[in-house]
């Protein structure tokens, strides 16, 4: 075990935004006090939990100050607001950001601190992680074909909030994350980082995974509302950013985020929804992601598979499906 008295060893901050996570953020803490690499502090930001979160977070600190307790105590509400709090009060050389219902395994920040000494000079370094569903773990595939820009704008999000250890100095010159966003506020990050401008950064995808991630989404009228508004939101933010890094010709690569829209979240079950699609289909028109004839098509196409789905049931055809599914690769 690596002691944390040694002034030598790099300070690791891990910063964990929770709400409402009394029964699970203790998982979380667990896995922070159980490593095997002991120099670091863990900053856990409340978001205005209405149940026992504080008082959870209050018995770890109370018995290992190097775990501290912040409020949010600014608008907007929301986990990145909350990432950003404890980053503008992080000790660490390095961040590591931890969501309350993931956790690390033991020898997650030894192994990380071994790779910072052997690549000083990267900004961030990336490990692969574990996906939990149900009872199993099992590693999440990272590409090795170093596309991993183009893997973000086409909503194929390859890893998960924990995965990248950041220098301290590189994260706060991105400012952080975006506030704001209820979705996408990881790949919002990566594609600002790998957009920045000589960044350094390894993907470690042969190392066995030191985190597991466990996704929790439910499909529920919130969750879609999440994910449109987010869209309104990320889509020109990622516009106006692939154009400032003189690498707007990108901008076709974001499609994915249409189709991931019409495969995975909408459902057409009222006027709302329609109208939701309609717009998202104008912002990527007006964003010069889709073409005019592409738009054409697509809205003609959508508007025959609102009236099949909604008066006779029928799922959408297979020529529809490819006309909507097209991913830029």
């Amino acid at each position: 075990m690596i002691e944390h008295k040694n002034i030598d060893l790099p300070l690791v901050t891990i910063i964990i935004p929770v709400f409402n996570r009394h029964n699970l953020i203790k998982i979380a803490l667990d896995s922070v006090l159980n490593q095997t690499y002991n120099h670091w502090e863990c900053l856990v930001v409340d978001d205005g939990s209405t149940d026992n979160t504080i008082d959870s977070i209050k018995y770890y600190s109370q018995n290992d100050k190097r775990i501290r307790c912040f409020q949010r105590h600014r608008k907007p509400k929301g986990a990145p607001t909350c990432r950003n709090i404890g980053l503008n009060n992080a000790k660490g050389d390095y961040v590591i950001f931890l969501d309350s219902d993931d956790y690390l395994l033991p020898f997650c920040l030894e192994k990380r601190i071994e790779a910072i000494k052997q690549y000083p000079n990267c900004d961030f370094l990336v490990f692969p992680m574990g996906v939990k569903k149900r009872n199993n773990i099992k590693k999440k595939d990272m590409s090795t074909n170093n596309l991993y820009l183009v893997e973000f704008l086409s909503a194929n999000v390859i890893w998960q909030t924990m995965c990248p250890i950041w220098k301290k100095s590189f994260i706060k010159k991105l400012n952080g994350f975006t506030e704001g966003y209820p979705r996408f506020n990881d790949p919002e990050l990566m594609i600002r980082a790998l957009l920045h401008h000589n960044v350094n950064f390894k993907v470690l995808h042969d190392l066995n995974y030191d985190s597991v991630f466990s996704p929790s989404i439910k499909k529920d009228t919130i969750f879609i509302n999440k994910i449109y508004k987010s869209l309104q939101l990320f889509i020109p933010d990622t516009v106006a950013n692939l154009k400032k890094s003189n690498n707007y010709s990108y901008r076709f690569y974001l499609i994915g985020y249409l189709h991931y829209w019409f495969k995975y979240v909408y459902v057409p079950s009222n006027s709302k929804d329609i109208i939701q699609s309609m717009k998202l289909l104008n912002m990527f028109k007006i964003h010069n992601i889709i073409s005019g004839l592409k738009w054409m098509d697509l809205t003609a196409r959508l508007k025959i598979y609102i009236t099949s789905k909604l008066i006779m049931g029928k799922p959408m055809d297979k020529l529809t499906q490819k006309a909507v599914y097209i991913k830029h690769k």
